[in-house]
């Protein structure tokens, strides 16, 4: 046996593991999803970009799968299609809903096992293709903050990302995460609206492939051309077209799938498939139909029975949840309540000592006022007090000035310890004698004065140094002065002189 086709076998081992109603009588349900609707439990909104439905392939190349689901390798040409240069998903819009909602991206993750952090990485390194057959997968939706796995089968034109192996790891129009189809033992139940291609005969289920592929080859149904994509390229711009792989018709309709006989190729090992038996009588088919008809009637019921205590669930939680917000609203109120108290008092006390500042600065502003008036006032009264004293000083100035013109008009009196110094007579003026007037007699030579009846000077009045310096100076500047003078005046003033001394 050759390594892949041992990879085949190993993987048909691990898939004949049932997940729903597996090993059960009962069988298992299969849920059959169109390629444009969202499914059970989506994870995100429609991220798809290429919604279009494409007819299951039919005639010799889907004869060849044979009755049963056919495993494939996810490198097989032929088994992913879509349009040259166009992705068929916006990868980032999906990376930032399961950015935003971290319940999901962890729920997503999980279903992935990988990493919460590495979920925008690990989307970013899947490749966005269209299915060309209907495919059998695991799904997984979104239920009570958890994944949720089921069994599907995917309409072909599905729009997927799948992994460097070639497995469909999300599904674009939900953004549900995508695994290995596991098989179901016992009779199949599809559930769903079959649509028109539907055939149990051209269900295929991916199996990874045995190496990483470096591009996922693909066959475009429009043009029936062939094309590479390299892995990772979540724009598809870096699509180049290819000649038909080797097996591949040339213009062919629909790829071909491989012989189940050969190494790319395995019958899924799942359970009988009733459903898949089209020699049934009519009459089978409609007993066929009203049991399953029943059956879903009565899942029906449960569902909403279930429903209905999800509701009620639903109810208790969110009256809780409205209780416990109410309980955190009024907590919220209080505290607000107190903030804004504390606040308001912090505002009154900042408004307080404001205010208290203001009014200390306006009595600072008044007594700085008076103290500068006081000042000015003072000053005013130097002035005035300066020029008093001005005009005191003036007026001394006067006085004395004033005193000194009386002093030197009046006589000095001799200085008594000096002798008096001769005076020489005076020629007496001859009068002219009239003949009319009587000749009068010569007057007498005048005396001098006495040293003891001239009036002496009042020492109030006069400067206490005054008196010692006058009888210094005047007595030698008077005999020069008064030879000049005496002769000067009118003789008839000195008899009365005369008369007066006796």
């Amino acid at each position: 046996m050759s390594a892949g086709a041992a990879v085949v076998v190993a993987m048909a081992v691990i898939l004949s593991i049932s997940l729903i109603g597996g090993g059960s009588r009962g069988g298992g349900e299969i849920f059959l999803q169109t390629a444009a609707a969202a499914g059970r439990d989506p994870f995100t909104p429609s991220a798809a970009t290429d919604t279009r439905s494409a007819a299951a392939p039919s005639g010799p190349s889907a004869s060849r799968i044979g009755s049963r689901t056919v495993a494939v390798s996810g490198a097989h040409p032929g088994l992913y299609g879509g349009t040259k240069n166009v992705a068929s998903c916006d990868v980032e819009k999906q990376i930032t809903y399961l950015t935003e909602n971290e319940s999901k991206g962890s729920a997503f993750a999980g279903a992935l096992r990988i990493p919460q952090a590495e979920v925008p990485a690990y989307l970013r390194s899947l490749t966005p293709v269209r299915l060309v057959w209907d495919t059998r997968v695991t799904n997984h939706g979104y239920r009570d903050g958890r994944a949720t796995a089921y069994q599907a089968v995917l309409q072909a034109g599905t729009a997927v990302l799948v992994d460097g192996r070639g497995v469909p790891r999300v599904r674009c129009a939900c953004g549900n995460p995508l695994a290995p189809a596991v098989a179901v033992q016992g009779e199949q139940k599809y559930k769903g609206e079959k649509w028109t291609a539907f055939r149990s005969s051209t269900i295929v289920a991916v199996v990874p492939a045995p190496k990483p592929m470096k591009a996922v080859t693909m066959f475009d149904p429009e043009s029936k051309a062939w094309f590479e994509r390299p892995n990772g390229d979540i724009q598809g711009r870096s699509d180049h077209p290819i000649p038909p792989p080797k097996g591949q018709q040339p213009n062919a309709a629909f790829p071909v799938l491989p012989d189940p006989s050969t190494d790319s190729a395995d019958e899924f090992p799942e359970g009988d498939d009733r459903d898949t038996q089209d020699d049934r009588t009519d009459e089978e088919e409609e007993h066929g139909d009203e049991e399953q008809k029943k059956d879903e009637d009565e899942k029906h019921k449960d569902d909403d029975q279930k429903k209905d205590e999800d509701e009620k669930h639903k109810d208790d939680d969110q009256k809780k949840d409205d209780e416990q917000k109410k309980d955190e609203d009024e907590k919220h109120k209080d505290d607000d309540q107190k903030k804004d108290d504390e606040q308001k008092k912090e505002e009154d006390e900042k408004r307080k000592e404001h205010e208290e500042q203001e009014e200390q600065k306006k009595k600072d502003e008044k007594q700085k006022e008076q103290e500068e008036q006081k000042k000015k006032e003072q000053e005013e009264q130097k002035k005035k007090d300066e020029k008093q004293k001005e005009q005191e000083e003036q007026k001394k100035k006067d006085e004395k000035d004033e005193k000194d013109e009386k002093q030197k008009d009046q006589p000095v009196a001799p200085d008594p310890d000096q002798p008096p110094s001769p005076v020489e007579p005076e020629k007496p003026v001859e009068p002219q004698q009239d003949e009319k007037q009587p000749v009068e007699p010569e007057p007498q030579r005048p005396q001098p004065p006495k040293t003891e009846e001239p009036a002496e000077p009042q020492p109030p009045e006069q400067p206490p140094e005054q008196p010692q310096e006058q009888p210094q100076e005047q007595p030698q500047e008077q005999p020069q002065e008064q030879p000049q003078e005496q002769p000067q005046e009118p003789a008839p003033e000195q008899p009365q002189q005369k008369l007066r001394n006796p």
